[in-house]
């Protein structure tokens, strides 16, 4: 690879650190390099990034797509949510690559105008969730999308660490994987590269279509 790819990795003020590395790890493998972007820094030169990841973590403050503000009970980074949405519309406008991860993905679906559960049992009482690191549960890819041309599977297995889920999909997106109730993936054909996945393909890089993940976002990047 001749070209010094820069990926900007959103990420909180605190914590996030197991994601971090091996998001770090992901695009280690290849052959990309990263700079972290977190609210409380002042590095933000978009002339100077290539693409834009946004990692997972806290929930999404309800009222930014029109639910209430006490929708649920766990921690918020109002903060966060403000700078990584900002961070969105200028990867946006420049058209660089963008890859959201769980958190990601769900804050790339309200920048465009889409809407989430507070929680997934908002979606369903009754549906299980298990959490977790390692693959719990199957996904189905639809075949003419993105996704399936990076994963080359018509169903894939993933993890599962989120609270909440996409409920209304954003203006112009599309969605490329579900698991039957939950979306878990979604993408803009009419841009170089944008996909946001529910998942943590980070923690999967024992399986080769999560490494694909990496490799077609860095890919994306270097053609951009």
């Amino acid at each position: 690879m001749d070209k010094k790819l820069l990926v900007g990795i959103c990420l909180p003020d605190k914590g996030n650190i197991f994601a971090y590395i091996f998001i770090r790890l992901s695009l280690y493998m290849q052959k990309a390099k990263w700079i972290s972007l977190r609210p409380s820094l002042d590095n933000i030169d978009f002339e100077k990034r290539d693409a834009l990841l946004l990692s997972g973590g806290n929930d999404i403050d309800p009222l930014l797509y029109g639910g209430h503000k006490d929708a649920h009970n766990t921690l918020l980074d109002k903060k966060r949510d403000s700078f990584e949405l900002e961070m969105i519309d200028k990867a946006y406008k420049k058209k660089i690559p963008i890859l959201g991860v769980c958190r990601g993905a769900q804050l790339i679906n309200i920048y465009f105008k889409g809407s989430l559960y507070p929680t997934i049992f908002d979606l369903d009482e009754s549906i299980i969730h298990n959490n977790s690191i390692f693959p719990v549960k199957k996904v189905i890819v639809k075949i003419f999308s993105k996704l399936f041309t990076i994963v080359q599977h018509k169903e894939i297995v993933a993890n599962c660490i989120h609270n909440q889920a996409i409920k209304e999909i954003g203006k112009n997106l599309k969605v490329s994987a579900t698991d039957g109730k939950i979306i878990e993936a979604i993408e803009k054909k009419d841009y170089p590269f944008l996909l946001g996945v529910q998942w943590h393909p980070e923690y999967l890089l024992y399986l080769k279509e999560h490494r694909n993940i990496f490799r077609s976002f860095v890919k994306s990047s270097l053609s951009s």
